[in-house]
């Protein structure tokens, strides 16, 4: 009987010391686990900080964007003003050329009409 409680035990103890195999891998694999999911956490947490920096690249584009558009549209409107003072000067000007013409001819027609006279 003392044999059959040593090989009961010595049974015990190797399924014991495989138990502990099995266990010790275990921990070794979730050790790995571990392992890889701080260094994914420390990935996502260096690509986070870059969404953060873009982020905030971008905010500071719209910003300049906002500004150039007003720049932009401030600059239409002058144009447009000088546009208007153009076609004003222009008006006139056509107007003094108008004039012009016809002092032209009223004179050419009076030069015509004197020396109609002269020939006489």
């Amino acid at each position: 009987m003392a044999e059959s409680k040593k090989h009961t035990s010595a049974a015990d103890l190797l399924a014991d010391w495989r138990s502990a195999g099995r266990d010790t891998a275990a921990a070794h694999a979730a050790e790995k686990v571990a392992e890889m999911a701080l260094v994914a956490a420390a990935h996502a947490e260096e690509a986070a900080d870059e969404v953060a920096i873009a982020a905030a690249a971008a905010l500071e584009a719209v910003d300049r964007a906002q500004i150039a558009a007003n720049r932009a549209r401030a600059a239409a409107l002058q144009a447009g003003e000088a546009a208007h003072l153009a076609l004003i000067t222009a008006e006139g000007d056509r107007v003094r050329a108008s004039e012009g013409v016809q002092d032209a001819e009223a004179a050419e027609a009076e030069a015509a009409e004197l020396g109609e006279g002269q020939k006489h």
